[in-house]
């Protein structure tokens, strides 16, 4: 079986599709895209946290919740 894969640029054209399919008794489904955007500084930050996973320089969940308590309990 092939899949077709159509990206409707307005709502119009979405309903119109749906409603074209459901007539036409085709079995479809719906996935709705959600873009994000970032910005330079969060790009950059995320980077910068793939390359230290990358490097393993990870600091260990445990000790962070450890400092964290430490500085909150100030």
């Amino acid at each position: 079986m092939n899949t077709i894969i159509v990206h409707p640029t307005t709502p119009e054209e979405t309903s119109f599709l749906e409603n074209l399919l459901k007539r036409m008794k085709f079995s479809f489904e719906k996935v709705s895209e959600e873009i994000i955007t970032v910005s330079p500084e969060e790009l950059k930050s995320i980077n910068i946290g793939i390359d230290e996973a990358n490097d393993n320089k990870l600091t260990d969940s445990a000790y962070v919740h450890q400092k964290a308590r430490a500085l909150c309990s100030k």
